[in-house]
This record gives structure tokens, sequence and C-alpha cells, in this order.
């Protein structure tokens, strides 16, 4: 285990997913890779935090829309029921009379 590496982690805050997926790649990378990667840190953990934001952003985007759709299905579907109903008591009272 790399405690530099391990600290970096703590000090960007990665979840552990990530930190398993850095450490699987990590280990294959020559030491000077290594070396390299870890002075590059700062770097790597902006860019991967910037790629989880809009991920996030993207995730929230698409929530909403489905929302909406959802919405309007429910409100048209109501509509047509309210719409069928009134038809029927129209017919209902033009036979009454």
């Amino acid at each position: 285990m790399n405690t530099r590496l391990e600290f970096l982690f703590e000090r960007y805050s990665f979840s552990e997913k990530d930190r398993f997926e850095i450490r699987q790649f990590f280990w294959l990378l020559s030491s000077e890779k290594q070396k390299n990667f870890i002075t590059n840190f700062p770097s790597f953990a902006e860019k991967v935090k910037k790629i989880d934001s809009d991920i996030e952003t993207e995730k929230s985007i698409l929530i909403d829309e489905a929302v909406e759709r959802i919405t309007n299905k429910i409100l048209k579907n109501r509509k047509k029921n309210i719409d069928s109903n009134i038809k029927r008591k129209i017919e209902s009272l033009k036979g009454e009379f």
C-alpha cells in the first residue's frame, strides 16, 4: 500500500469506488509513472471532481425531465378521463330530454 496515495485519497475526499479503481491501475504503472501520478495528483483530482460534478448535473437534468414527462402524462390521462366523464354525462342528459 502506498501511504502517500492513501493520504491523497483522504485529502481530496475520493470515494471508495474511485479509490479502488485508481489503486487497480496505479500498481500497473512503472515506479517512475507512479511518482509522476502522485506528483500530478492535485490536477488529476480536480479533473475527477469536475467530471463527477458534470455527471451529477446531467443526472439532475435527466431526472427533472423524466418527472416532467411523467407529470404531463398523468395530467393528460386525468384530462382524458374528465373529458370522457363529461361526455357520458352530456349523453345521459340528452337521453333524459
